[in-house]
């Protein structure tokens, strides 16, 4: 059970619920820190695309994508709820799943 006070985002499938340190500027930031297991070949600076996550909650809340966000998501077909880590603000509340190589065909 997590504490009442501060941020959290939780990550998919394990249910994970994870408090958002204020030095964490991404939701891969958080996920590196934590051990959460999220490709990043770019180190974080949107180019390569692989730290593709399925946002399950909260997409509402999140701001539109950044430019470099939306270059990929247009080169790469991108749903709503398709987002880069790297460039995903960790917002409380926000649940994340990370793809599956057959996610595609199930959404």
């Amino acid at each position: 059970m997590k504490p009442k006070s501060g941020k959290y985002i939780t990550f998919l499938p394990d249910g994970i619920d994870v408090l958002v340190s204020q030095k964490d500027q991404s939701v891969l930031d958080v996920a590196v820190r934590e051990g959460f297991a999220l490709d990043h070949t770019c180190g974080g600076f949107g180019t390569c695309g692989t730290c593709r996550i399925f946002v399950r909650q909260g997409l509402e809340k999140l701001p539109p994508r950044n430019d470099i966000e939306a270059d990929i998501a247009e080169d790469r077909g991108f749903r709503d709820f398709e987002r880069l880590a790297c460039q995903t603000e960790p917002i409380d509340g926000l649940v994340i799943e990370r793809p599956t190589k057959d996610a595609r065909n199930k959404d």
